[in-house]
Formats: structure tokens, C-alpha cells, sequence
């Protein structure tokens, strides 16, 4: 028999809280179980499950949130628990470049040459967008199809051999 418990993880501001449900057992299961997780199952008594775990960390530990929920700090140079991304730039209404250019600096970085340790940092908080977007489909019907005597089969015929 294997007592089990159901492990909810709710997200916050600072960090994550991790609840567990009460043990219970299913019945009708077959199987079985490796002896470890059957020794494991032994030194449980009662149907308490585990005891919460309070991930939230105080607010002395995280930089101070700018305008929007974004820090003046770039992102690399950030430290502490969470740690805070510029909003998304609004859409233009028309394509005018003709080459893509980098919305933000790329962050800087060095290839680990021996393990590193566990990151510190808990959560990323990407600023809301202040804008709103308003977007409709389009309902004209689509053109035909280019035709036997149209510009484009004129076209093409060019490298006919």
C-alpha cells in the first residue's frame, strides 16, 4: 500500500509556495514498488503530508521595481532573487526596414569550463504591456489564381526550352 499526496506550487511576487495535500491511498493499483521506495513507505505514520515550503523572499533580497515593474539596471548586471525584463516594444503599424536590428543589447557571456553552482535566481518578471492592440480580419476575398493568358504565364514561358 502507498500512501500518496498531491503537491500544489503556486507562483508569487518574490518567489513560489509549495503546499501539499493530506496522504491518501488508491485502491485497485497493481504493481510494485523498487525496495527503497518500499523501506521509504514504512517509516511513514500518519496522513499528514509534508510540511509547506515558503519559497517568498523578503524584499530586502530583490532590487527595487522601476516604473512598469522594470529596473534601470540591465538585465545582466541585475542580482538577487528576481530579477526584471523590459515590456515588449509595441508593433509598428508598417514594415519599413530591411533588416532586422536587435530590440535590446545581447547579454555577455563565458562558456563554463568546470560545473557552476545552482542559479540563485528564483523568477524573471517581464514588465505588462502598456499599450493595447487592436487587430480585425481581413474579409476581402482572396485574388484568383494567375490565368492561362495572364502576366505571369508570360513570364514563365521565358525558359521554356
Amino acid at each position: 500500500m502507498a500512501l500518496l499526496y498531491i503537491k500544489i506550487i503556486s507562483a508569487a511576487p518574490g518567489g513560489t509556495i509549495i503546499n501539499y495535500s493530506d496522504r491518501f491511498t488508491l485502491t485497485g493499483m497493481t504493481g510494485t514498488f523498487p525496495p527503497n521506495v518500499q523501506a521509504g513507505i514504512k517509516d511513514i505514520s500518519g496522513t499528514d503530508g509534508p510540511k509547506p515550503e515558503n519559497n517568498i523572499v523578503d524584499a530586502k533580497d530583490n532590487p527595487a521595481a522601476g516604473a512598469n515593474g522594470a529596473t534601470d539596471a540591465p538585465y545582466s548586471m541585475q542580482t538577487g532573487l528576481t530579477k526584471f525584463a523590459p515590456m515588449q516594444r509595441k508593433p509598428g503599424t508598417k514594415i519599413t526596414l530591411k533588416s532586422a536590428s536587435a530590440q535590446y543589447p545581447t547579454t555577455p557571456y563565458t562558456i563554463a569550463k568546470t560545473a557552476l553552482p545552482t542559479p540563485k535566481q528564483v523568477t524573471t518578471i517581464t514588465a505588462s504591456p502598456t499599450y493595447t492592440v487592436a487587430s480585425m480580419e481581413n474579409t476581402a476575398a482572396a485574388l484568383p489564381g494567375p490565368t492561362q493568358g495572364g502576366a505571369m504565364q508570360k513570364f514563365l514561358a521565358r525558359w521554356r526550352d
